[in-house]
C-alpha cells in the first residue's frame, strides 16, 4: 500500500491530498453513513493508500465543525461507544459546488500524468 505523503512530504502535496481526502470523505459518507474506522478501511481498500494513523478522524472533525456531516453517538456489537456520521445538506451542496473544479482538475491531471510517463521512457 502506498503511504499518503503527510509529515515529512511537501506541504503543497499534504494540502492538496487533504482537500481531495476531504472531498473523498463525503462521497463515501454520502453513499453509505458509517463511523470513523469503516471510513478508513474502506479508503484504504478504495485508493491503496496507507493512512497514517488519525488522519481520517481530524478530517472528520474539521467536517462536522463545517456542518458538512452529522455525527450520532452509538454503541456497537463489542459495546464500545462509536460515531455513525451521515452527509448533511450543506456536505452534499459543498461536493456538488466541486464538480466542474473536480473535472478540470481530472483532465489536467490525466495530462501531467501521461506526460510523467513518456518522461519516464
Amino acid at each position: 500500500m502506498e503511504k499518503m505523503p503527510v509529515n515529512g512530504g511537501n506541504i503543497s502535496e499534504e494540502k492538496i491530498i487533504r482537500g481531495l481526502l476531504s472531498l473523498y470523505i463525503l462521497r463515501e459518507i454520502s453513499i453509505s453513513p458509517c463511523h470513523g474506522y469503516d471510513l478508513q478501511q474502506r479508503i484504504e481498500k478504495k485508493t491503496g493508500m496507507d493512512l497514517p494513523p488519525g488522519t481520517v478522524y481530524v478530517l472528520l472533525k474539521s467536517l462536522k465543525e463545517r456542518n458538512f456531516l452529522n455525527a450520532e453517538r452509538e454503541t456497537n456489537e463489542r459495546n464500545q461507544e462509536i460515531f455513525v456520521y451521515t452527509i448533511t445538506d450543506d456536505g452534499i451542496n459543498f461536493l456538488k459546488d466541486h464538480y466542474m473544479a473536480l473535472r478540470i482538475a481530472r483532465g489536467m491531471i490525466d495530462d501531467l500524468l501521461m506526460t510523467a510517463e513518456n518522461l519516464n521512457r
